[in-house]
């Protein structure tokens, strides 16, 4: 696989991803503002499905983002991390962590 092509895999599987994290978010309302809502109303109306339906244990990715997830995990991990924080997070990189990218894309060009 040339690395162009592996570029382009891992920037759909960052995308993939990416949009995983974004489901993940903060209550709308703070605890403390629900409990002075409840004193007040004396109404108790709440539910805490959302504090169990954003676990990672719930995301079942395709195979092909499984395959990369297994393969990216054999890299040392400050190449795991600049993978990540470049085709997940979108972050644009600068001098060596660029540099840092490209060993980690050919280290992981073997595997692929």
């Amino acid at each position: 696989m040339t690395l162009p092509e592996m570029r382009r895999l891992l920037k759909n599987w960052g995308r993939w991803w990416e949009a995983r994290e974004t489901i993940q978010g903060y209550a709308s309302t703070s605890v403390t503002a629900r409990i002075i809502d409840i004193e007040r109303t004396g109404i108790w109306a709440s539910s805490d499905k959302h504090l169990f339906s954003h676990g990672s244990d719930s995301i079942r990715p395709p195979q092909w983002v499984a395959d990369i997830d297994h393969k990216v995990s054999f890299l040392k991990p400050a190449y795991i991390a600049i993978i990540n924080r470049r085709y997940v997070k979108n972050r644009r990189l600068h001098g060596n962590q660029r540099r840092l990218l490209l060993l980690a894309e050919r280290d992981l060009q073997g595997f692929l």
